[in-house]
């Protein structure tokens, strides 16, 4: 565990104060960040050495990611699930349109096209993703039954910290604490050092312990 000297505690106490008086607001953009979780950075770490004949069309995505144009995105992820719609980057292409639509508010088809990714993918990152921001919707329009079913099974190994962190705020959102602290703790454990949630989480469970 870390440890702070006083003007780093004075911080922590105040973002402490703060979580007690904005909890909600803290979830909700937790939410969002998990949400929009694998945007430029998973793609780069993802989609390196894939076929040529698509290359064209994933840099036109990520240039309309790039200038937030969300009809642009919009209209070029349905180009490419429409020509590639069976393999990985028509996976992609989903998570991406799902964000979009997340986005404009149309939150019932970005459910739709997640679930797609996790019933359909042959590949398990990309489900594990698509697990993830499904839960984050589903706790965003506060079905939080179906938020944690969404998180059900074995996480991937490199998301399963934030697995736990999500399910402490689903738990956090129905004044659940004692569940919620457990989450956050374990989310703790398994997140890696030098993970910049860490401390986010921290800030969690401190607040939740002064409760």
């Amino acid at each position: 565990m870390a440890t702070f000297d006083l003007d780093e505690q004075e911080q922590l106490d105040a973002l402490q104060q703060f979580w007690r008086s904005y909890g909600r607001i803290v979830i909700a953009v937790a939410v969002a960040v998990v949400v929009g979780f694998g945007g430029t950075k998973w793609w780069e770490l993802q989609v390196n050495t894939k076929a040529q004949s698509a290359s064209s069309s994933f840099n036109k995505l990520e240039s309309a990611g790039a200038s937030e144009d969300l009809d642009l995105v919009s209209s070029t992820s349905r180009e490419i699930i429409a020509e590639y719609g069976d393999t990985y980057y028509g996976d992609l292409a989903r998570l991406n349109l799902a964000r979009t639509e997340s986005d404009k508010g149309k939150h019932e088809e970005a459910i739709n096209l997640l679930r797609s990714v996790v019933d359909d993918s042959r590949d398990s990152s990309l489900v594990a993703l698509a697990k993830l921001r499904l839960g984050a919707l589903y706790l965003m329009t506060e079905e939080f039954n179906l938020a944690m079913t969404a998180l059900d099974g074995d996480a991937d190994a490199a998301m399963s910290g934030l697995y736990a962190d999500l399910r402490g705020d689903i738990y956090a959102a129905q004044n659940m604490n004692e569940k919620a602290l457990a989450a956050y703790q374990e989310a703790l454990s398994l997140l890696q050092d030098g993970n910049p949630w860490v401390d986010i989480v921290q800030i969690k469970i401190d607040s939740l312990g002064s409760q």
